[in-house]
C-alpha cells in the first residue's frame, strides 16, 4: 500500500473540498455543504426517494450513485465513518423539497449492513416514521457479501460489498418508472437476496492522512487475503502466496456457488438462470489486471458452471482509497424476478440511461446469453499470404553456407549473451525492455536456423527476409521499428540492384544499399550521430563501410561508436527525461546501439 498522499494543508477538508468538487463536474449534482449530502436536483418528489450513504472514502460510491434512474441523494460521514442521523434526514428533507410535496411518494434508505450506519440511518427513519408514517419510510440492508459463514454472522448478517451498485440502478430504475414504495422496496429485497459478493485483495489499505501506525493488517510481499470487507476489515482467509488469477477466481466463486457450503449456501440459482456479473475495482488495480480478472471470471464461470452472463460491468463503483482490492459480484436475475418486474424488465432496467458516473452505462443488444463472436481468430493480413523468395534465383546474394549459418548464429548468441547487461542499461536509462525485444528476436532467428534451415542454401536475401520477418511481428518497440525500415529498405535496394546487374558481389551490393538504407532512415527518424541512439553505432559503421568496403575496419568503428555512448548525453528516447545526468561523466552505453554492434560484429568471421 502506498503511504503518501495528496493532501490540503487542512487535512479535515479532505471531504469536503472532494464533495464541492464534484459539484462543478456534474451540473445535476447539489451539496448541502454543513450536512456533507449530495443529492440529484433533478430529483422529482412524486418518484420514490432512494437515500443511501455511509463514510467517506469509497468514491464514487457514494455520490457516484446519484442520478435519474439511480439514488436521489447521499449522506457522506468523514473517512470511513457513518453519517449522523440529521445528514439523513437532511438527505430526505431536500429530495422531500424537489418537486410538489403533496405529490411526495415515499423515501426508502438503502443501506449498508454496518454497526453505524444501521443506527444513524436507523435513528432518523424512526423520527421521519413518526412525522410520516411506516407506509412512507422503509429501510433496506444490502447484504451481498458470502465470505463470513452463517455460524459467524449470524447476528449482524452479512456485509455490503458491490452489490449496492447493481441494487441502486434497479432500484432508481423502478423509482424513475413510477412504481410504489411497496412494490419497489419488495422488489429492492429480491435483488438483495439474489445477489452474492467477494472480495480478494493483496493489502489493505492507507488511509489519506492517517499516520503508517494505521496500518492495521498490512499484509507481507507476497501474501493475499481473501474475504475482506471496505474498510480495512479483515479477510476469512490469508495465504502467503499470491495465487493466479485462475486459481483466485476459482476460489472466489466457489464460495458464491458451492451449494454443498453448509457454512454459506447463501446464493441460489440453477444452471439456466440468467446472471448479472460485475467486477468492482476497489481503487488500486490496474486497469488491465482489472480486465484479466473479469476474463478469467468469465471464462470460470462458462468452463466449471456453465453459465454465461447476460450482462457484464466493471469499474469502480464501490471503492476504498487505492486499495489493492477486487469484488466478484454475481446477481441471478432469475430468483430476482417477480410477476411485476420480470426478467426482461430487469434487463430493461439495467439498459436504461442513468447520468451517475459510476455506472458504466454499456451498450446491450439483446437479452440472452452474451454470444462474443467479436473475437476474430483468424485474419488473413496483408503479409499472410507475401513470399518473400526472388522469382528468378540468378537475382540473389549467395554465400557459403556453413559460414552464413555460422554468422547468423554468432550474431543471435552474442546478443542472447549480452541481455543481462543490455537489460540493466536500459533499465537505468529507459524503459528496461532493449534486452528483452532484442533476445526474443535472436531466440527466435535461432530456431529457424535449426527447423527451417533458412541458411542452408546460402541464400544471403533469404536470411534476410526471414529476419526481417521476426522484427516485424515479434520484436517490437522503437528500436525494433527503426531496424525494421532500415533493413526493409536495404533489402529493397539490393533486389533492385541485382535485377540491374545480377554479377555484382556482397561487397559491392552492401556498399551500395547500406547507405540508401540510411537514408531512407532519416525521413522517419530525427536521431544522428551523438544523440545517444541506435544511429550512434549504425551511422559510422555504413559510412565506413561505404568508403573502405572493408568490414573488419568497419567492425572496429562501430565499436568505437557503441562504447562512446558512454561519454554521450541523451538527445531523443525516454532517456531524456531521467534526472541527475548533468552530474555524471560516464554513463551506462546506450544499449540500443550496443546491441546492433553485438550483432555486426558477427560478420568478423
Amino acid at each position: 500500500m502506498s503511504s503518501k498522499h495528496f493532501l490540503p494543508s487542512d487535512t479535515g477538508k479532505l471531504v469536503p473540498n472532494c464533495l464541492k468538487a464534484i459539484t462543478y463536474e456534474y451540473e445535476f449534482m447539489s451539496l448541502l455543504e454543513k450536512e456533507k449530502v449530495i443529492y440529484n436536483n433533478e430529483f422529482d418528489c412524486s418518484r420514490v426517494a432512494l437515500i443511501s450513504g455511509g463514510g467517506s472514502g469509497h468514491e464514487p460510491g457514494f455520490y457516484g450513485l446519484v442520478g435519474s434512474g439511480m439514488l436521489s441523494a447521499v449522506a457522506q460521514g468523514d473517512i470511513f465513518a457513518s453519517p449522523n442521523y440529521k445528514n439523513v434526514k437532511a438527505a430526505e428533507k431536500i429530495c422531500h423539497e424537489l418537486g410538489d410535496s403533496r405529490e411526495w411518494a415515499g423515501c426508502i434508505f438503502v443501506i449498508t449492513n454496518y454497526t453505524g450506519d444501521n443506527l444513524y440511518f436507523g435513528m432518523a427513519a424512526q423520527d421521519l416514521i413518526a412525522r410520516f408514517g411506516s407506509e412512507k419510510i422503509r429501510l433496506l440492508r444490502i447484504t451481498d457479501d458470502v465470505a463470513v459463514k452463517k455460524d459467524s454472522n449470524s447476528l449482524v448478517g452479512r456485509r455490503t460489498l458491490a452489490g449496492i451498485a447493481l441494487v441502486s440502478k434497479l432500484m432508481g430504475a423502478a423509482s424513475q418508472n413510477g412504481y410504489n414504495i411497496d412494490e419497489i422496496f419488495e422488489f429492492g429485497q429480491k435483488v438483495n437476496d439474489s445477489t452474492a459478493s467477494v472480495n480478494a485483495g493483496l493489502d489493505h489499505v492507507h488511509i489519506s492522512g492517517h499516520s503508517m501506525d494505521s496500518e492495521f493488517g498490512k499484509l507481507g510481499r507476497t501474501q493475499l487475503e481473501i474475504g475482506l470487507g471496505i474498510h480495512n476489515e479483515p479477510g476469512v482467509k490469508k495465504l502467503d502466496y499470491i495465487p493466479r488469477n485462475e486459481e483466485l477466481v476459482s476460489t472466489l466463486l466457489d464460495m458464491i456457488l458451492n451449494k454443498e457450503d453448509e457454512g454459506r449456501g447463501f446464493f441460489k440459482y440453477a444452471t439456466q438462470d440468467k446472471f448479472v456479473l460485475l467486477i468492482n475495482n476497489l481503487g488500486g488495480v490496474p486497469i488491465i489486471e482489472e480486465k484479466n480478472i473479469l476474463y478469467t471470471t468469465l471464462e470460470t464461470l462458462k468452463v466449471k458452471y456453465n453459465i454465461i452472463p447476460i450482462r457484464v460491468y466493471t469499474g469502480n463503483f464501490v471503492a476504498s482509497f487505492n486499495a489493492q482490492i477486487f469484488t466478484i459480484t454475481l446477481f441471478n436475475v432469475s430468483t430476482a424476478a417477480t410477476k411485476t418486474f420480470t426478467t426482461d424488465k430487469i434487463f430493461d432496467f439495467l439498459d436504461e440511461h442513468t447520468n451517475a458516473v459510476c455506472w458504466p452505462n454499456t451498450t446491450f443488444k439483446g437479452k440472452s446469453f452474451i454470444k462474443n463472436d467479436r473475437i476474430i481468430n483468424h485474419f488473413e493480413g496483408y503479409d499472410d499470404d507475401v513470399h518473400n523468395t526472388l522469382k528468378d534465383s540468378s537475382q540473389d546474394l549467395k554465400m557459403d553456407p556453413v559460414l552464413l549459418e555460422n554468422i547468423v548464429r554468432t550474431a543471435a548468441e552474442r546478443v542472447i549473451k549480452k541481455e543481462p547487461d543490455l537489460t540493466e542499461w536500459d533499465t537505468k536509462m529507459g524503459d528496461g525492455d532493449c534486452g528483452y525485444g532484442l533476445k526474443a528476436g535472436a531466440e527466435l532467428v535461432l530456431k529457424k536456423l535449426i527447423e527451417d534451415k533458412i541458411a542452408a542454401s546460402g541464400s544471403i536475401l533469404n536470411v534476410l527476409h526471414v529476419v526481417l520477418n521476426i522484427i516485424k511481428d515479434d520484436m517490437g518497440g522503437t528500436l525494433g521499428a527503426i531496424i525494421f525500415i532500415f533493413m526493409k529498405s536495404v533489402i529493397n535496394k539490393i533486389e533492385d540492384l541485382l535485377k540491374e546487374d545480377p554479377s555484382q558481389n556482397v561487397n559491392q551490393v552492401f556498399a551500395t544499399a547500406l547507405p540508401f538504407g540510411l537514408e531512407t532512415l532519416y525521413s522517419y527518424t530525427k536521431a544522428r550521430t551523438g544523440h545517444r541512439t541506435v544511429m550512434d553505432v549504425l551511422i559510422p559503421f555504413v559510412n565506413c563501410f561505404n568508403e573502405t568496403q572493408d568490414t573488419n575496419r568497419a567492425i572496429q568503428v562501430a565499436y568505437n561508436a557503441a562504447e562512446g555512448t558512454r561519454r554521450l548525453r541523451p538527445k531523443l528516447g525516454r532517456a531524456t527525461y531521467v534526472g541527475g545526468l548533468d552530474e555524471q561523466t560516464i554513463l551506462p552505453p546506450d544499449p540500443g546501439a550496443y546491441g546492433v554492434y553485438e550483432i555486426i560484429s558477427a560478420l568478423s568471421l
